[in-house]
């Protein structure tokens, strides 16, 4: 991520960023000198390119008979970054596998000569300059293949491996704007049958999702502290309905009934209140799949509205785009309105109201810094226009949210850090003074720091001691060791760094598809452990042999994303998940004690055979019995 002294964009805003523009020859000449791809000459050739979003991807021919363009894909680098090519500003990395050695060096030495100041901002406007940008009938860059995308029990109950998956990446996915409270921005109406409010209820009373979603608040704060209402609109003497859904019922999905929907927005814009919201319209996969014509009716709506309806439809980039207009359009007309920030405040971005963040907020100020305002998953439009009153942005590592935070920085005037997630106290002392550092208050958050941690160490060693005659399992696929070597993949928490801290030791059970992919990957994870010597990495390949590896593991508790989790409660093993770890160092603290509370629960060990399954999840007899 940029400095604050990094070199900011111009002032002009580039008519691509958000969209997907394909590009014409400027372009691909452009950018085949840029990777040094027009020096290898045949077979090799730039084909297409386009930008996508806020990235831009790159086809390349490489000769071979039948086989499909590599895709050459350029972002903006984060702390986390991992590619081919790592420049100040930007990432440069491969899609797939097989890239010739030949293409890799030269786009590996001509990209470090060639992009080393490039920005996206300026790789955006080399597009916007490209006289064909956005003809249609240009070509595109190959899609991403999604079979070679790990199965997940959303994606299907038939997939190969889906009994390893602990860590519901397809529920993440699905369920990313849960993670956003934009109750405020909306008035929420779904196009669905009844059971699909059911997916993520959310009411009155606190409730439990069938996954437990690291943005989930009930074990971090007491019972009842995250049971409000969403989409709950009192304007006073004048009730409005914040969620209103068209109830398909089986006529309907068979048939169709476009009217259910019109009804409703008839409805939502005839009793809009006193100041009507704007309307967020999501279609749900049953009218997708029936083929309704639900895009034609919004639109019908959008005429006759005067506020604006956002229409949400199943597709991953969809969702990627509803939140557009507000991080990009209304964020920089901030920007141009706003004087200069503070010269020591930041904006914590992705960061939830939590006590937690409230003392990490204290801890900010003790080195002073100023918090000017938390966004995400808080989001409202007085938000964006507060954006600019801070001289940082403070990202916390997310890739669920990393488009969003793509929007929020794309051509701002405002720097932005991503830095080491505040998890742990090693954690929490390196992001502090990585803030400090961007805001020149080195000295002074040394200061701050030494203060806080020296009321809190004697308690961490007193839990680490007793932490060291425990230990913890996590269970991972091959093909996504990158949940404990990337923390941005498990909302910022870095497992096994956190995990050591706090004094367990770890059994990784790994399973494996194939020799030389498992070897790979198990070498990534081994490179993870600070003390090897405390940890382990076991194999397997099946079902029945992940239920052996999870019975003979010395650990108490096993992490799982998936609520009531039979295969580690039938091993006799409890299950914890994210939910239980907290940032800031009194939140270190906290996590530490509940994971011990975990480790000493003795219900699943002592009943384990009480709770013995089938093969199917079925109850099975004990044995003996």
């Amino acid at each position: 991520m940029a400095s604050p002294g990094a070199e900011r964009p111009r002032d002009a805003a580039t008519s691509v960023g958000g969209h997907i523009v394909t590009a014409g020859e400027k372009s691909r000449e452009a950018l085949g000198k840029l990777l040094g791809i027009t020096a290898l000459g045949a077979p090799f050739a730039v084909t297409s390119v386009a930008w996508m979003d806020h990235a831009l991807e790159v086809a390349v021919a490489t000769g071979e008979a039948e086989a499909e363009d590599l895709v050459l894909r350029v972002e903006a680098r984060t702390p986390e970054s991992r590619g081919l090519l790592l420049t100040e500003h930007l990432n440069l990395f491969i899609r797939g596998e097989g890239a010739p050695e030949q293409l890799v060096r030269a786009v590996a030495e001509g990209g470090a000569r060639q992009l080393g100041r490039w920005t996206m901002e300026r790789l955006a406007r080399l597009i916007e300059a490209d006289p064909e940008a956005g003809k249609p009938g240009l070509p595109m860059p190959p899609s991403v293949d999604e079979s070679s995308r790990p199965t997940s029990l959303l994606d299907t109950w038939g997939g190969r491996d889906s009994y390893a998956d602990f860590f519901a990446g397809g529920e993440q996915s699905r369920g990313q704007l849960d993670s956003v409270d934009f109750s405020r921005l909306f008035r929420f109406i779904q196009h669905s049958d009844a059971e699909c409010t059911q997916v993520n209820p959310s009411d009155a009373a606190p409730t439990v999702s069938l996954s437990n979603f690291p943005w989930d608040e009930r074990l971090r704060q007491p019972l009842g502290a995250t049971s409000r209402r969403r989409f709950d609109d009192d304007q006073g003497d004048e009730a409005v309905d914040g969620m209103l859904t068209t109830d398909l019922n089986e006529r309907d999905v068979i048939f169709g009934n476009p009217d259910k929907l019109r009804d409703v927005l008839d409805h939502a814009l005839s009793h809009g209140g006193k100041e009507p919201k704007p309307l967020f319209v999501s279609n749900t996969c049953v009218p997708a799949v029936t083929g309704e014509d639900v895009e034609s009716v919004v639109k019908e709506a959008q005429e006759r509205a005067e506020q604006e309806i956002c229409y949400l439809t199943v597709s991953r980039r969809s969702m990627t785009k509803v939140f557009q207009d507000l991080l990009v359009d209304r964020r920089k007309a901030a920007e141009q309105r706003a004087g200069a920030a503070p010269r020591r405040t930041v904006n914590l971005v992705g960061f939830p109201s939590t006590p937690a963040v409230q003392e990490l907020e204290q801890l900010l100020g003790a080195a002073g810094i100023g918090v000017n305002i938390r966004f995400l998953p808080d989001v409202s439009p007085e938000l964006v226009d507060r954006l600019p009153e801070a001289a940082l942005n403070v990202m916390l590592p997310n890739r669920t949210w990393q488009h969003f935070f793509d929007q929020l920085t794309f051509e701002s005037r405002t720097a932005h850090i991503a830095p080491t997630a505040p998890y742990g106290l090693a954690g929490t002392r390196a992001w502090l003074l990585e803030v400090a550092d961007a805001l020149e208050v080195r000295d002074r958050a040394e200061e701050a720091w030494a203060a806080h941690a020296a009321t809190l160490e004697p308690r961490w060693r007193t839990l680490g001691a007793a932490a060291a005659d425990h230990r913890l399992a996590l269970v991972v696929r091959d093909q996504e060791t990158y949940y404990l070597t990337t923390p941005g993949t498990t909302w910022g928490v870095p497992l096994v760094a956190f995990v050591e801290e706090m004094g367990f030791g770890l059994d990784v059970l790994m399973h494996v598809s194939d020799r030389a992919t498992a070897v790979k990957n198990g070498r990534a994870v081994r490179e993870m452990f600070a003390d090897p010597g405390r940890h382990t990495i076991r194999a397997f390949d099946s079902f029945p042999f992940l239920r052996h590896r999870l019975r003979e593991s010395d650990s108490a508790a096993v992490l799982t994303y998936q609520f009531f989790d039979w295969r580690v409660t039938e091993a006799g093993k409890a299950p914890f998940s994210i939910q239980h770890l907290e940032m800031g160092a009194p939140g270190a603290v906290r996590s530490l004690e509940r994971l011990l509370q975990v480790c000493g629960t003795s219900f699943y060990r002592r009943y384990a055979r009480h709770l013995a399954r089938t093969a199917e999840g079925l109850r099975a007899p004990p044995e003996g019995s």
